[in-house]
């Protein structure tokens, strides 16, 4: 059974492009291996599996990546370019950084709802490799400035929070996309997440709950 895929994401090239042979392999090697962790998860998928599943030769993994967490550290990294570029059209349309950090946490939060098994290998690979987590820590922390700056968060460690906002999202993701969470979790998490950075409750819940853009 294949992963709903994300737009774009397992495609050997964005549709109307045509990359150069290398960039192309490149890129298959990486959807497959996406596909193979999947279905077996990290831990349990071998690069000989991976090769198999891109139809190359073991031989033709190793012109590309020099060993396993390699190719993990290209997925992980390509999972979260790709939710971030998915979104940032939506994104933009958000003024306050108080709507934008609501929307960041949904957009994980509800793809658990949507797509169980994405938010479950994006764990998985989060949990292995530290490139997930520098690319998302990135644009939370832009997101966390934009508010002390204005006076919407008024948290006293901000490396504090930048964890708190992390990991309360991605436990969130756990529970929800493993079924243990009730019906409108996404909407809980958020807003407690917005409640510890000093946003008033009042404006913690609007901005949890509005139909805000995910992708």
């Amino acid at each position: 059974m294949k992963l709903e895929p994300l737009p774009d994401l397992l495609q050997p090239a964005p549709p109307g492009t045509r990359l150069p042979k290398r960039e192309r392999t490149r890129r298959l090697l990486i959807a497959s291996a996406i596909e193979a962790f999947s279905r077996r998860g990290v831990g349990g998928t071998s690069l000989p599996e991976i090769a198999a599943a891109a139809g190359v030769t073991i031989g033709t993994v190793y012109n590309h990546f020099r060993s396993k967490a390699d190719l993990v550290s290209a997925v992980a990294i390509e999972l979260a370019e790709t939710i971030r570029a998915r979104s940032a059209p939506g994104r933009a349309q958000l003024k306050t950084a108080t709507e934008q950090m609501a929307a960041g946490c949904r957009r994980y939060l509800g793809l658990a709802e949507t797509t169980p098994r994405w938010a479950l290998l994006i764990l998985d690979v989060a949990s292995i490799d530290p490139g997930f987590r520098r690319t998302v820590t990135g644009f939370v922390t832009t997101e966390l400035r934009k508010g002390l700056r204005s006076g919407e968060f008024t948290v006293d460690d901000a490396a504090a929070a930048l964890d708190l906002v992390i990991g309360a999202t991605m436990e969130g993701m756990r529970n929800i996309a493993l079924g243990t969470a009730r019906k409108g979790h996404a909407v809980r998490v958020t807003e407690s997440i917005l409640r510890a950075l000093g946003v008033p409750a009042a404006e913690a819940r609007r901005a949890a709950s509005a139909p805000l853009p995910l992708f």
